[in-house]
């Protein structure tokens, strides 16, 4: 596991639209890109990160988030990950850390908003039965 800790989140931009004369198939294609990683002037250790997450329901409509996230590390993990945004290479361990926490604040907002406008829930939450 990495030694990676978010010191900080914030939601800037959301784009939230449905279709309300829409019938057909739904499709669902979620999409998460982080657009920028930059140290902060201020610290070696923190990184601003900028991304987006968008859940496109096709035809039906879309949520759109644009949020940033500030995290601190050591200096080796932070110049690696500015290494790798470079470099495209996103299948780091580094990477799937703060991908994981873009999905864990990003579908809190998407959830309120599909509830809103009554659009699917983009990921199957757990449920319980009844033990045979």
């Amino acid at each position: 596991m990495t030694n990676i800790k978010v010191i900080g989140a914030k939601i800037l931009e959301i784009e939230a639209k449905k279709d309300p004369d829409f019938s057909g198939k739904i499709e669902l294609n979620t999409n998460i890109q982080i657009l920028s990683l930059e140290k902060l002037k201020e610290s070696k250790d923190t990184l601003k990160i900028i991304y987006t997450f968008e859940i496109n329901y096709g035809d039906l409509g879309k949520i759109k988030l644009k949020g940033n996230i500030f995290i601190t590390s050591d200096i080796k993990t932070i110049n690696n990950l500015i290494k790798n945004k470079e470099n495209k290479e996103y299948n780091t361990p580094e990477y799937i850390n703060i991908t994981n926490f873009i999905i864990q604040k990003a579908s809190i907002k998407a959830f309120e908003l599909e509830d809103e406008l009554n659009l699917p829930i983009h990921i199957k939450l757990p449920t319980i039965s009844i033990k045979k």
